[in-house]
């Protein structure tokens, strides 16, 4: 769990990055960088999200 929360921080942290790039005219597009971004952080969280879901699906969700 900790690795699939790390993988979506720094996808956070590099989308960020991208996005403040892109808001200072740097072109991010040409390179396909905000792309990487985007699937990235997208991925990130949905991979996140099926983990979450299979725990609390296998009763692993630590509620008691």
């Amino acid at each position: 769990m900790n690795a699939l929360l790390n993988d979506l921080r720094n996808a956070t942290e590099f989308y960020r990055c991208v996005e403040a790039s892109r808001r200072a005219g740097e072109s991010v597009s040409e390179t396909g960088t905000q792309r990487d971004a985007d699937d990235w952080l997208r991925w990130a969280a949905l991979a996140l999200g099926d983990e979450l879901r299979r725990q609390h699906d296998a009763g692993e969700d630590g509620a008691a």
